[in-house]
C-alpha cells in the first residue's frame, strides 16, 4: 500500500492510502517525521482540484494505479513522499444549476406548506360537519388523502401520521369503527417505539381513541334500540 499526505489551510496534515481496490483516509492531524523539506515533495493545488482529484482516485482503478506507480518511483528513485499542500482557488466556483434547483426547491415547499394549511381549514370544517351530515365525513375523507399525498411529498412522518388520524376521524363519522380502531392502535404503538415519542401526536390517537369508544357504544345503543 502507498500513501500521500494533504496539508490543508490551517497545515494539519492527513494521511491517504491507496489500496488495490480503494482509497483510504487513515490517519488525522498527521505529522511530518522528518524536518527535512527535501524527504517531501510539495505540490499545491487549489481545493477544487483536490476533489476532483480523491473522486477520480476513489472511482477509477486505472487511474488509481497510474498514482500509485507515480508515487513509488518518487520513493525509489528520490526517497521522497509527496505531499499535496492546497490552496484557495483564484476564482471561487459558483454551481448555478444546483443553486436555480435549490431555489425551486424551497418555493416549492412553502407552496406545499400553505396548501397544507387550507386543506387543515377545510378538512376540519367538513369534519366538524362530518358529525351531523354523512357527505361531510365523506369530503373529510377525500381531504385527509390530499393532505396525505402532500405530506409524502414533504417528507414529514409525524403530519403524515396526523394524516392517517384525521382519516380514522371521518371513518368513526360513517361507522366503520373497526377500520378507524386498526389505524389508531398502529399509529399510537408506532409513535411509541421511537426513542422520542411526541406528546402531542399520542395525545391525538388518546383522543381519538376516547371518541371511537363513545361513538361505538353510541351506535350499538341505536342497534339494540325496540322499533316503536
Amino acid at each position: 500500500m502507498l500513501s500521500y499526505l494533504v496539508q490543508d489551510y490551517s497545515n494539519s496534515i492527513d494521511k491517504y492510502v491507496i489500496c488495490s481496490k480503494c482509497l483510504k483516509k487513515c490517519e488525522k492531524r498527521y505529522k511530518l517525521d522528518d524536518p527535512d523539506k527535501n524527504s517531501f515533495r510539495f505540490l499545491s493545488v487549489d481545493s477544487v482540484e483536490l476533489n476532483r482529484f480523491l473522486l477520480d482516485l476513489r472511482c477509477f482503478p486505472l487511474y488509481r494505479l497510474l498514482i500509485a506507480n507515480f508515487i513509488n518511483d518518487l520513493w525509489t528513485s528520490n526517497h521522497q513522499r509527496l505531499v499535496l499542500k492546497i490552496h484557495p482557488p483564484l476564482k471561487e466556483p459558483i454551481d448555478y444549476a444546483w443553486g436555480e434547483r435549490a431555489n425551486q426547491m424551497m418555493w416549492e415547499r412553502i407552496e406545499l406548506d400553505e396548501l397544507m394549511s387550507w386543506l387543515s381549514t377545510l378538512g376540519g370544517a367538513f369534519s366538524a360537519l362530518g358529525d351531523y351530515k354523512l357527505a361531510c365525513a365523506d369530503t373529510a375523507a377525500r381531504i385527509s388523502v390530499q393532505q396525505m399525498k402532500l405530506a409524502i411529498r414533504l417528507g414529514e412522518p409525524s403530519v403524515i401520521a396526523r394524516c392517517w388520524l384525521y382519516m380514522a376521524i371521518a371513518l368513526i363519522q360513517k361507522y366503520e369503527f373497526a377500520v378507524a380502531k386498526r389505524i389508531v392502535k398502529r399509529i399510537y404503538r408506532k409513535e411509541k417505539r421511537q426513542t422520542e415519542p411526541d406528546t402531542r401526536l399520542m395525545n391525538m390517537c388518546l383522543g381519538i381513541w376516547s371518541k371511537l369508544s363513545y361513538e361505538y357504544e353510541l351506535y350499538q345503543k341505536k342497534l339494540n334500540r325496540p322499533k316503536e
